[in-house]
């Protein structure tokens, strides 16, 4: 087994359990996988990744100590990105599952070690193992009360580069004793103020609303059941009429993403607006745009709580482009709207029959 010394740098997303578990699995993976990404980028080539575990990305960076003013550097790097992104997220999503909603729970802390690492090559896989990664792994769980700071153990600091550029922080001495272990001295600075610091996303589009008429219907389904079948715009070839298909170069749906739709006699660019939500209704817009007509369109959709299996849809098309719609347009696109609305109303009442089936079904 080769053996060299290497400064270990964790960066760990807490929260992280408590957000996979009781959050819709998809979306939560989707999240932490971006916010994973996050980090990985903004370390570039500094170190090496070791390892993705999971909530976690083991860092190792060989050779001598890098300072304790280029750890910071490189961790504030760091968590700047990641809270960019969870704020990015946030912003402009047009999920309101618990996933989504959820994002803004998670923080990020940093456990900071230095020894001796031996490498274990298993056919193509190169893994870091030995005492110091066992203690590194050990600093994660400590008696910091905070769940944002940037942790450095004393052996990481004892051999940091000396420099005489300020240090920002302000760092607290503590330590923690680990069974099999003993006890380990570190240094923390909690990290609370650095969010101040972390960039703001773009501000959502906007769009002008006008006086035209909502289209309302009442739906035999909860509001939410019926928001997220509008908002699963891949899926809506399987009740929206005349759409064969729906192309996009993303998974997930949020503001800005663009979805090609395929319907019988046109291609439309469908892109998310606004989704903005409370305890008992849901304002969704998108953005439709026909290239081929040269044609914009904006689509709204008010979903608004009755109790608890049942809602009202309200839905409008609002003129989108710099100049407004014929009268003949017009006049051809109020019967789309209908047609969606009896098509998800059909849709939707269909699904919560069938869920109920197979709650009755798991019963017995």
């Amino acid at each position: 087994m080769a053996e060299s010394n290497a400064t270990i740098l964790i960066p760990d997303i807490s929260g992280f359990t408590e957000f996979m578990t009781r959050t819709e699995l998809s979306h939560g993976s989707y999240a932490i996988n971006v916010l994973i990404d996050a980090i990985v980028n903004a370390v570039g080539e500094e170190y090496d990744v070791s390892e993705i575990e999971g909530d976690a990305v083991l860092l190792i960076r060989k050779g001598p100590s890098p300072s304790k003013k280029e750890i910071q550097d490189i961790c504030l790097k760091i968590f700047n990105e990641f809270h960019f992104r969870r704020k990015w997220m946030q912003r402009f999503a047009v999920c309101p599952c618990g996933a989504c909603l959820a994002i803004s729970n998670l923080t990020l802390k940093f456990v900071v070690h230095r020894g001796p690492l031996a490498e274990i090559k298993v056919g193509r896989f190169v893994k870091q193992s030995g005492p110091e990664m066992i203690v590194a792994h050990r600093l994660l769980k400590n008696s910091i009360d905070n769940h944002e700071y940037l942790l450095m153990s004393d052996k990481a600091l004892q051999q940091a580069i000396d420099t005489t550029h300020e240090v920002e922080l302000e760092w607290t001495s503590s330590s923690d004793e680990y069974a099999s272990i003993g006890k380990v001295g570190y240094q923390f600075a909690l990290l609370n103020y650095a969010r101040n610091n972390v960039p703001e996303p773009p501000e959502l589009p906007t769009y002008v609303t006008d006086d035209t008429p909502f289209l309302q219907i009442a739906i035999a389904a909860n509001f939410r059941d019926a928001y997220m079948v509008i908002m699963d715009i891949p899926g809506r070839p399987g009740w929206m009429p005349s759409l064969q298909k729906v192309e996009q170069e993303e998974p997930i749906v949020y503001v800005g993403s663009v979805h090609h739709c395929t319907f019988e006699n046109c291609q439309v660019d469908v892109s998310p607006l606004r989704m903005t939500s409370s305890d008992d209704s849901i304002l969704y817009a998108e953005s439709c745009r026909n290239e081929a007509m040269n044609l914009s369109f904006v689509y709204e959709f008010v979903f608004r709580q009755v109790d608890e299996f049942n809602c009202t849809v309200a839905i409008r098309s609002m003129n989108g482009g710099s100049s407004s719609a014929t009268e003949e347009v017009s006049t051809t696109l109020l019967p789309g709207v209908q047609q969606v609305a009896e098509k998800l109303k059909a849709h939707c009442e269909e699904e919560r029959v069938m869920a109920q089936t197979r709650i009755g079904r798991s019963v017995y």
